[in-house]
């Protein structure tokens, strides 16, 4: 993973996995292609499918994904912002209209 980007690299021939979060994410595939696994529930079984670049995925809260490059690629896992409660100070009350 570059610090910068939060873009990862996948070189060809090589898996990974990405363990199961507890929120919903979202892989995107910036370069290259990849061959990706994902993990099925009682009611709906895994499947495979490709991803090219400018592709996403949706990845549900507990779906496990299994991604290889084909031959490399470089993508990113995104995380939904979450909502932070609202400060009492000056700057909640003007915008809440307190």
């Amino acid at each position: 993973m570059s610090d910068a980007q939060s873009t990862w690299h996948l070189d060809g021939g090589r898996a990974l996995t990405l363990a199961a979060g507890a929120e919903a994410r979202r892989l995107a595939v910036a370069r290259g292609r990849v061959w990706l696994t994902l993990s099925g529930t009682p009611e709906q079984p895994a499947e495979d499918c490709w991803l090219e670049a400018g592709q996403a995925v949706a990845l549900a809260p507990g779906q496990t994904a299994v991604l290889e490059g084909w031959p490399a690629a470089d993508f990113e896992v995104l995380v939904p912002p979450t909502s932070a409660p609202a400060r009492g100070g000056l700057l909640g009350r003007r915008l809440l209209g307190r």
